[in-house]
């Protein structure tokens, strides 16, 4: 649904800029935006969503939170965790309707699931064991405008403390769930009606599983919508017949309402419609026993199917547009297994010079024969390139993927071909991260001297590209063949990388556009943060990320963080493993606060050696204009420059490595941080 990219530039890049959600300190050659209104300083920057466009979101956002809903259906939502109840009050005609509407169909989804004890037990965990729900004032509210199909919403005072939690959902839905309504026959089922009232309730019910302050919304999310995949193929379906899902009378309501509304057949739900799609994919979880276990399983699915709907407004808004000489080429169908595609030229479809282009025609042929044709190269690597790729192999992959193809080097084809196959198992044991980019698939050529990853698709950009440290990052290090022997020896082999930067200068020659804007401090914290995360749940899961550098992590252009090249990825040993993905995570981090400051090298070596430099660096350069203004007297330059100093020191130090829970602890003192500065409503789509 989301596989095209979301371009920023023209008048909603600088409409973006003027409200907050782009940089605050251009370049000398583009004026400031102006400072923040006070409507903007109430918008959460960080808005993650996983529906709608960038354009209308920000459009949503901008308007006043009293102006944001429109009337037709205003209630009070009751929660009661004590007795595991809702309750709802209407304060028009037709809200005191649908309180009772949805007070009859949540009776019977609560009878539905007494013979369902696993299923009702995570149901009850997600809606009545979220206590943000019993913090404010529930409201439910219509809104014909909603970027998306529904979205929970917390205002807060001027203490920073919730004090209204509402949540809206799309007029359109109301209206047809009034449609199925007028329609019921006068001797119409419980079920029937659930079934009637589901295109509103379903929506009501998964916004209330939302925590106000989730520590990473995309984790949350996944966990979310895998416990509400599982409650409703328990409410729709009633298992399997003829290895099809087997719907309930409500089932049979929510399928033939989405059916006409989408204009496709019932018999192809389960192929084209994305939700029935994942039902469909999930429906081993209709097997109450051992549902546990099973969740895993689910959650892998279920990120796959949220990848391509993330967006995250804020670092979507300083994503370059793709520039023409690197846009892929078109592509037409051939029949069922075959497309043809334009010959690859010079300047075009990302190919530099005669090397690219000599590359591409080595393998094209040996790539299409596996299923897999080239339309455009993505980007170069020491040792190989990578493509991208329309799938005709595989219907349980996306149709566009990536396409990793690395020459195997004169005596080394055994330790490719263990390399295809290891790298198979580290993406098994990371595929849960949604913060690691996905392998789907890894062999070798035939005939060719070379070994193929194919790779989720992500469009947009390094990291060392976007804020302009390309070519000046460490050189990569290998994945070790077993534990690390000593702290002495993973300092030596740091200080070795580090000391090898210069020979990684030939990537400038394909350094692409950088961010539009230079980052706000919100937006910095926003990647940091997801920086941080993304090392803390790789290590959560066993691995090792060792060449741990800007180059190594792609932002797609919805703003998604994702770390590449698996093939350095490691098992965990001991705490040893973990100390050069610290001591690599104080260098990226440093260049990511330091953004085109115009640091020298030199500089930043010395800063990263001595905590009181870094301390004068920021306070006598601080590039983030006064925090204080910005946040209410909540945050300061100076509290905000000694926690990255701390930071830095303590990935630098190896103290991180060897302490957990500081890690985490300093991860949520990042994330409070930023939340403090952003004086956020939390939208949560």
């Amino acid at each position: 649904m989301w596989e095209s990219s979301c371009s920023m530039a023209g008048p909603l890049s600088q409409f973006m800029a003027a409200i907050g959600l782009g940089g605050q300190d251009d370049s000398p050659q583009t004026p400031l935006p102006p400072r923040p209104t006070r409507t903007d300083i109430f918008t959460e920057r960080s808005t993650t969503v996983f529906a709608g466009t960038a354009e209308d979101w920000v459009t949503y956002l901008q308007r006043d939170w009293d102006q944001r809903f429109d009337g037709q259906i205003a209630l009070a939502i009751y929660f009661d965790a004590n007795r595991r109840m809702l309750g709802f009050e209407g304060f028009n005609e037709r809200s005191i309707r649908w309180a009772t509407w949805l007070g009859k169909a949540f009776g019977t989804l609560r009878k539905r699931l007494e013979d369902k004890p696993a299923v009702e037990r995570v149901f009850d965990d997600m809606i009545f064991g979220n206590m943000s729900n019993a913090a404010t004032p529930l409201r439910l509210l219509s809104e014909a405008k909603l970027p998306g199909e529904a979205t929970r919403e917390v205002r807060v005072d001027d203490g920073f403390s919730p004090t209204e939690t509402r949540i809206l959902v799309r007029t359109r839905a109301f209206d047809l769930a009034e449609g199925l309504i007028k329609d019921l026959p006068g001797n119409a089922k419980p079920m029937e009606w659930l079934g009637s009232v589901w295109p509103v309730l379903q929506r009501v019910l998964l916004q209330l599983a939302y925590p106000s302050y989730p520590r990473d919304r995309f984790i949350e999310r996944i966990e979310i919508t895998t416990q509400w995949a599982l409650v409703n193929l328990h409410v729709l379906y009633g298992g399997k017949k003829d290895g099809k899902l087997d719907p309930t009378k409500a089932g049979d309501v929510y399928e033939a309402l989405i059916s006409r509304r989408e204009r496709m057949e019932r018999k192809f739900l389960y192929q084209r419609h994305p939700f029935f799609r994942l039902l469909s994919d999930l429906s081993f979880l209709l097997n109450e026993r051992g549902i546990e276990n099973l969740m895993e399983m689910a959650q892998v699915v279920v990120r796959d199917y949220l990848d391509s709907r993330y967006l995250r407004l804020s670092i979507a808004g300083l994503m370059p547009k793709t520039p023409d000489w690197m846009k892929p080429m078109s592509y037409d169908w051939k029949g069922k297994n075959k497309v043809r595609t334009s010959n690859p030229r010079k300047e075009h479809y990302g190919i530099l010079d005669d090397e690219d282009l000599e590359a591409w025609n080595k393998v094209q042929k040996p790539l299409a024969d596996i299923g897999y044709f080239i339309i455009g190269q993505l980007g170069m690597g020491q040792f190989g390139r990578v493509y991208e790729a329309v799938n005709v192999a595989n219907g349980n992959i996306p149709a566009r993927v990536a396409v990793k193809v690395d020459r195997i080097r004169k005596g080394h084809k055994k330790e490719a071909i263990l390399a295809a196959e290891t790298i198979m198992s580290t993406a098994h044991g990371l595929s849960r991260s949604p913060h690691v980019i996905r392998v789907f698939d890894a062999g070798n050529l035939k005939k060719e001297r070379y070994t193929y990853h194919i790779l989720q698709l992500v469009e947009g950009d390094t990291l060392d590209n976007l804020i302009g440290v390309t070519g000046t990052e460490h050189a990569s290090i290998l994945r070790p063949d077993t534990a690390r022997s000593s702290e002495v020896a993973v300092r030596e082999e740091f200080l070795a990388a580090v000391g090898a930067s210069e020979g990684e200068r030939w990537r400038k020659a394909r350094q692409a556009h950088p961010f539009l804007y230079k980052p706000a401090i919100t937006q910095m914290l926003d990647l940091l943060t997801s920086k941080a995360l993304w090392v803390e749940e790789v290590h959560e899961v066993g691995y090792a990320v060792n060449d741990l550098k800007n180059g190594n992590v792609m932002i797609n252009r919805r703003g998604q963080f994702k770390g590449i090249d698996l093939d350095s990825y490691s098992p965990i040993f001991s705490k040893l493993d973990k100390l050069p993905d610290f001591f690599f995570l104080a260098i990226s981090a440093l260049q990511l606060v330091t953004h085109r400051a115009g640091t020298s090298t030199s500089g930043l070596k010395a800063m990263i050696t001595d905590p009181n430099a870094l301390t004068r660096y920021l306070l006598e350069t601080w590039p983030y204009k006064d925090l204080s203004i910005q946040s209410d007297g909540r945050v300061s330059n100076a509290e905000m420059a000694a926690f990255l100093v701390s930071f830095i020191e303590n990935c630098r130090s190896g103290h991180f490595a060897a302490e957990h829970d500081a890690f985490s602890e300093a991860i949520d003192r990042l994330i409070f941080l930023k939340r403090s500065l952003a004086r956020e409503e939390i939208i949560l789509e």
